[in-house]
């Protein structure tokens, strides 16, 4: 592999429907994150890589650009390659570049303005871990588990039909499988398996595992590849590393995207097989 960037950062953000008000959001407080880091040495380099995965937005994302053009900084523009699906889209960047750590990054994420340079000392520190993922909060204030353990058949029925009625019944299940009997947590937690709306990586285990697996469409491509980084080192979650996500609830989401996630929950446990 070539030699990566000594203390640089690379970040991919893949827009397909996200609103642009939202979009602007996640995007400046990346880039105020980043140069946070920068101020304080934890950072010498970085670069923002904006993959529009949807050809009929094509006009509004470059207009977007442009008008943001001067506060993003060092933007590198992915388009023309249609919808691919989420994890195919971020190993565009995954593939090129050559910085020391990884950002992948939802467009519906409000990142806190010390969370990547927490982030990064934290991996500076601990060479045996490959994956941090944030401490996260929703738009209302309320806590998100988006750190996971292995999820069974059932829980996974249970997560893509969200009834309230089975939610009760087996709440307890559903707890254990977020993770609720540790986060919030005071301290770094080491986890089985991080969503892939906030994954700060070292990009030699990135590159290592090829990055996301090619078999996933939308769902299940971050499980996938949080199995794969394990096999090499550890992902953790941080407490001081914060986030808001606007995103999330699968539940909610139209049968067509519910399709997807059982469909994509299937191909997750053939290959773990």
């Amino acid at each position: 592999m070539t030699q990566l960037i000594p203390n640089s950062l690379s970040i991919s953000c893949v827009y397909y429907d996200t609103d642009m008000a939202t979009f602007e959001k996640t995007l400046l407080s990346i880039v105020n994150a980043v140069n946070i880091a920068k101020e304080c040495k934890t950072l010498e380099y970085s670069e923002l890589h904006l993959i529009n995965n949807n050809p009929e937005k094509e006009t509004l994302f470059f207009q977007f650009i442009e008008k943001q053009r001067e506060q993003l900084g060092n933007a590198v523009i992915h388009n023309g390659h249609g919808n691919i699906g989420y994890g195919r889209a971020n190993n565009i960047a995954i593939h090129q570049t050559q910085c020391t750590y990884h950002l992948i990054l939802n467009p519906d994420v409000i990142t806190d303005s010390q969370a990547i340079k927490n982030g990064v000392e934290y991996l500076n520190l601990n060479p045996h871990v490959g994956l941090v993922v944030p401490s996260v909060k929703d738009e209302n204030g309320e806590v998100e588990y988006l750190a996971k353990r292995m999820p069974t058949f059932l829980v996974i029925f249970l997560r893509g039909l969200n009834n309230k009625l089975l939610n009760k019944i087996f709440e307890k299940k559903l707890a254990h499988y977020a993770y609720q009997d540790k986060i919030p947590a005071d301290k770094p937690l080491e986890i089985e398996l991080a969503s892939g709306c906030f994954m700060l990586c070292r990009t030699e285990i990135l590159k290592k595992v090829d990055g996301f697996s090619y078999d996933y469409f939308l769902y299940f491509e971050d499980f996938d590849l949080s199995k794969k980084i394990t096999r090499l080192s550890k992902i953790h979650h941080l407490p001081n590393m914060n986030i808001v996500h606007l995103g999330g609830h699968t539940g909610t989401k139209s049968s067509k995207h519910k399709i997807y996630f059982f469909k994509s929950y299937l191909t997750f446990y053939r290959n773990q097989k």
